[in-house]
């Protein structure tokens, strides 16, 4: 897709700052989250931001859809119903 500066954002805080850390990672997931910060070095820039789950609910209903679906979905120019609702009450502040 050709991106270069990324900024990633997450609801789950601990990861979140698992990402942020300079240090070595001791936690039970860390080979997770060396794998993931290998991949951040493909980019120019890549920031990891905390968003509370009120604030990411495009995101939370798209993982709630995906544990739901069983075959594998790629939308590329369209996109769910739910997607465009959840966007629109965002951009309005409705819960």
């Amino acid at each position: 897709m050709g991106f270069l500066d990324i900024e990633v954002e997450g609801d789950a805080l601990g990861i979140i700052k698992l990402m942020q850390q300079q240090e070595d990672d001791l936690s039970i997931i860390s080979n997770l989250i060396e794998e993931a910060k290998s991949i951040t070095m493909n980019f120019h820039s890549c920031i990891f931001m905390h968003a509370e789950r009120e604030g990411n609910k495009v995101a939370d209903n798209l993982a709630k859809h995906g544990l739901e679906v069983q075959d594998e979905i790629f939308w590329v120019e369209d996109y769910p119903q739910f997607v465009s609702d959840q966007i629109a009450n965002d951009v309005l502040c409705i819960e």
